[in-house]
């Protein structure tokens, strides 16, 4: 029977509804409404939501605002979550007559959170003209888009709001949706253990003390021999501690740590230099078909998945590197390289 919400001063009965009565408010101004939950078997679990109304003598329009692809637009209270290295897409609905429509235009704030009064300050973006058809899409039309830079080039910058305004004939409707910038995990590191070793070496990965308000969801395990852009995921887990088979060469190595928002944090471990063991290839070559004590044969047998997969890139990548030998000594004694072909398993050949 408390009297949390009050009106003017006076107290009202705790309802999970209010109704404003017509006339109460005045017109030309701008009234914030806030609500704090509190949870009624532990009174430290609160929850606050906020909307912002702004009384005019006019009847605008409706505008709908949403994301375009709903799953990268997470709700949080008056916020959506947003990755910073993911692009915000969203869309705009005139719900009713909008045959006055004259134009459309997208506007974008940064906002300044004041913790001692629980009020945000948007500021208008001011380099929306500089970056139009760089960072920003579709400025006037009903889909726009952001993409990821603006967030990646403000780092500073954790409140977003994108704002639509369909100028009619008569009236201007406005609609608006907040985003807050969800942190990637941070605090932890990873190694690899041991630094070097062969194709049939069974590496453990540490990854301890990766933290995130939202929860560690997973770890992946990506390496690239010269281009990063051509990077290889080899491995990846829930768990922060795992084993991987790496395939041979020299291998540059990063972990990507990710929360359940799918917001990633990357860790770039030390070069990694894997050696063929040419006996345990050799082996499951001629074993291929018959359980042996070959560990590489034990693991093909062990139905995990991880491991399987990083047995066979480490396979084809000798395979490939063996093929390669055979093809350079056949034209090295003289066989034209087109006459050369490569056949399927399994396939056979006559001739007459």
């Amino acid at each position: 029977n408390k009297t949390e919400l009050k009106f003017d001063g006076v107290g009202l009965l705790s309802k999970s509804s209010v109704t404003i009565l017509a006339g109460s408010l005045k017109s030309n101004r701008t009234y914030q409404f806030m609500v704090q939950m509190e949870n009624l078997r532990n009174s430290s679990i609160q929850a606050t939501g906020y909307v912002l109304v702004t009384v005019v003598d006019t009847r605008p329009q409706m505008v709908l605002i949403g994301c375009v692809i709903w799953t990268m637009c997470v709700p949080n209270l008056e916020f959506q979550f947003v990755n910073p290295t993911t692009q915000v897409a969203l869309f705009a609905i005139c719900n009713g007559n909008c045959t006055t429509l004259e134009s459309i235009i997208w506007n974008v704030y940064q906002g300044s959170s004041n913790s001692s009064s629980n009020v945000t300050q948007w500021i208008l973006f001011n380099q929306m003209n500089t970056y139009e058809n760089i960072w920003f899409f579709g400025r006037n039309t009903s889909n726009f888009t952001a993409t990821n830079q603006l967030f990646l080039s403000n780092p500073l910058t954790e409140l977003w709001r994108f704002e639509v305004v369909y100028n009619f004939t008569f009236e201007t409707s406005v609609s608006s949706l907040n985003f807050i910038i969800n942190q990637p995990p941070y605090n932890g590191s990873c190694s690899m253990n041991p630094s070097n070793g062969t194709t049939s070496t069974l590496f453990t990965i540490e990854c301890p003390n990766w933290f995130d308000e939202d929860d560690v969801k997973d770890y992946s395990l990506y390496i690239w021999t010269t281009d990063q852009r051509e990077r290889m995921m080899i491995a990846f887990s829930s768990v922060s501690t795992f084993q991987v088979y790496l395939p041979a060469g020299l291998s540059h190595t990063i972990m990507y740590i990710r929360d359940t928002l799918d917001c990633t944090a990357e860790f770039n471990m030390s070069s990694i230099n894997v050696t063929t063991d040419f006996d345990t290839i050799n082996d499951l070559i001629n074993n291929i078909q018959s359980p042996t004590s070959n560990p590489l044969i034990n693991v093909l047998l062990s139905g995990n998945q991880n491991l399987v997969g990083q047995v066979i890139v480490s396979v084809s990548q000798q395979f490939n590197k063996m093929n390669n030998e055979s093809i350079d000594n056949a034209v090295s004694n003289g066989i034209p390289a087109t006459s050369i072909s490569i056949s399927s398993l399994g396939s056979q050949s006559s001739q007459e």
